[in-house]
């Protein structure tokens, strides 16, 4: 197969396919710009430089590091975002690519397709990529000092991006590749009814300890202190969730027992999405109290935006990994939607139009997401950053608790934010799973 012949047929042709290339466009170009200002960092040499022109972050050969670092990481998260994009349709799109193979098709000729496909989305990222680097570092430039992370575009950053386009255009080939399956999707097990309770136990136990150990154990015990969080949220989310869908499918709004049936439904991986909500909003939460402390206890205003910047940068990766789990429970939902299209095209012939079902699908993702988002950036910030360290614990301040108040609203309503993104984005997989032509026979 020709190289003309497998970008004409990897071409998207539908809307919910152009949105799906879009999105993965979009997320490969900040990963490659990201990527791009790590080089252009690496290029400043290994000397400390004057801190009247660069950010301290910059200027200091130590920092230096630690922000190519967190450049790199940043990418690496953003391209995990590209992926969860590439995922969005996945049973639909191999379906597609298992009727090529009805026709005559090889499996490595479909394998390529689905390849070349994912690689024209790392082709136009890489490409769009040099454009978002410019835009960042002149918006980033008009910020005080310490907060220019990221030095101005030159002439050679132009033969660099050549092979960021090749590395984005590569990963995209890779990506693509490796969500391709040969076979389709079995239908999906049942969950067994018992959950695993070791989380129960295991999770309460490493908090407590974590907590009284911190002072002398340091790192060690802040460590344990998170794991047993994150097994905690990780045996209560189902819980949480089920409970939730089992009181919807007990309401009398139509698009509440149906949610609350998907809820129950997917609860499992849904729970698992959460988990790693909670602990992204934990960890936002605890940096966001440090912030709060530094600016309370710091005099000068120089140091104060030093540190700022850092746990803004920190808080950045972690929304990051948050919008990636955003995304995974976008492609989950996007997969239910292709797994039952017979059952929900069945229900056209009751009235249901795709402005319903987009309303059952934002109450699905904001029932997960927007509990799983408040507690953690609850916690964290109650908690707090200095006894995570095992500095010396103060009573809960006023500012404290109000801080608390504002993320854990903030974390309500960015999980609501969610649902109503969600619902626009699948607004093509929700038209398409209506479509009466779901029930002719296969």
């Amino acid at each position: 197969m020709t190289l003309e012949t497998l970008i004409q047929l990897a071409r998207s042709r539908t809307p919910a396919d152009r949105s799906r290339i879009r999105l993965a466009t979009a997320a490969l170009g900040l990963s490659g710009a990201l990527l791009l200002g790590a080089l252009r960092i690496t290029r400043l040499g290994s000397g400390d430089l004057s801190k009247t022109v660069y950010s301290n972050y910059v200027a200091e050969s130590g920092l230096r590091s630690g922000l190519i670092a967190i450049l790199v990481i940043l990418a690496v998260l953003t391209a995990g975002l590209a992926v969860q994009a590439l995922r969005l349709g996945t049973a639909a799109r191999e379906r597609r690519l298992a009727a090529l193979r009805l026709a005559g098709a090889s499996g490595k000729q479909v394998r390529q397709l689905s390849a070349t496909d994912a690689a024209l989305a790392g082709l136009a990222g890489g490409v769009l990529a040099g454009p978002v680097y410019l835009v960042l570092s002149l918006l980033l430039g008009v910020l005080p000092r310490m907060a220019r992370v990221l030095p101005g575009a030159e002439l050679l950053d132009l033969l660099i991006w050549v092979p960021v386009v090749v590395m984005t255009t590569a990963a995209g080939a890779l990506v693509g590749g490796l969500l391709h399956r040969d076979q389709l999707l079995v239908p999906r097990a049942e969950q067994p009814a018992e959950q695993p309770r070791t989380g129960l136990i295991a999770g309460p136990v490493m908090i407590v300890l974590g907590l009284a150990t911190v002072r002398w154990l340091g790192y060690v015990a802040s460590t344990a202190l998170i794991v047993g969080l994150a097994l905690l949220f990780l045996s209560l989310t189902p819980v949480w969730i089920r409970a939730i869908g089992r009181r919807l499918s007990r309401s009398g709004d139509p698009a509440n027992l149906l949610t609350g049936v998907r809820l129950v439904t997917d609860s499992r991986p849904a729970g698992r999405m959460a988990t790693l909500l909670a602990c992204c909003g934990f960890l936002v939460g605890t940096m966001a109290n440090g912030a709060l402390g530094v600016l309370n206890t710091v005099d000068e205003f120089g140091d104060r935006f030093f540190y700022v910047t850092g746990f803004a940068l920190a808080a950045v990766g972690l929304l990051l990994v948050a919008l990636t789990a955003m995304a995974a429970l976008v492609v989950g939902a996007a997969d239910q939607l292709v797994d039952q299209r017979r059952q929900l095209a069945c229900l056209t012939a009751l009235g249901v139009d795709a402005r319903f079902l987009r309303r059952v699908i934002r109450r699905q993702l904001t029932a997960t997401a927007a509990p799983a988002l408040a507690l953690g950036l609850f916690l964290g910030s109650l908690l707090g950053l200095a006894r995570m360290i095992g500095s010396p614990a103060d009573p809960f301040q006023l500012s404290t608790l109000l801080t608390a108040a504002g993320l854990t609203i903030a974390g309500w309503l960015l999980g609501l934010l969610g649902g109503v993104t969600a619902g626009f984005l699948l607004r093509n997989q929700l038209r398409d799973a209506l479509d009466p032509e779901n029930l002719r026979a296969a």
